[in-house]
């Protein structure tokens, strides 16, 4: 060491401790810049990954919700047909009722019977209670006088 020390002047070792460490420093900056770009590249990749994932997660929804509303529209079918038919139904209970055995109709029956009827054909039912609510209506509004 003392012979190194003796070969070299003081201003040289100095120049030398200056080179290596700005060497140093270089290296580490070098080290610091490649990790962050390698880091920022695999994110990138990361990233696109985990699009594609949310998209295809997004498209299995899309797909689910929309089997969700097929069948929640065949059920509202069903239910509105069904409706109709208890509608059909009640509307001819009440004409033989009416028509047959009291002969008479008050207001009030007529009423729910005429609101039965407008909900029947705004859900698309046919001409089959016309007849029916035909005669109702032309039933006399008090009870025949005996």
């Amino acid at each position: 060491m003392i012979s190194l020390l003796k070969s070299y002047s003081v201003a040289e070792i100095i120049t030398f401790i200056v080179v290596l460490a700005l060497g140093t420093k270089g290296c580490i900056t070098f080290w610091d810049w490649s990790a962050e770009r390698l880091r920022k590249f695999f994110h990138k990749e990361t990233q696109q990954d985990l699009d594609r994932q949310k998209i295809g997660t997004l498209a299995a929804q899309q797909e689910q919700i929309t089997k969700d509303i097929k069948d929640l529209a065949n059920k509202i079918d069903i239910l509105i047909k069904s409706d109709k038919d208890d509608i059909k139904a009640y509307i001819t209970e009440k004409h033989h009722f009416f028509c047959y055995e009291k002969k008479w109709i008050d207001d009030h029956s007529l009423d729910c019977l005429e609101r039965k009827n407008k909900h029947y054909k705004d859900e698309g039912g046919n001409s089959f209670i016309d007849g029916l609510m035909a005669e109702i209506r032309a039933l006399p509004k008090q009870p025949p006088h005996n």
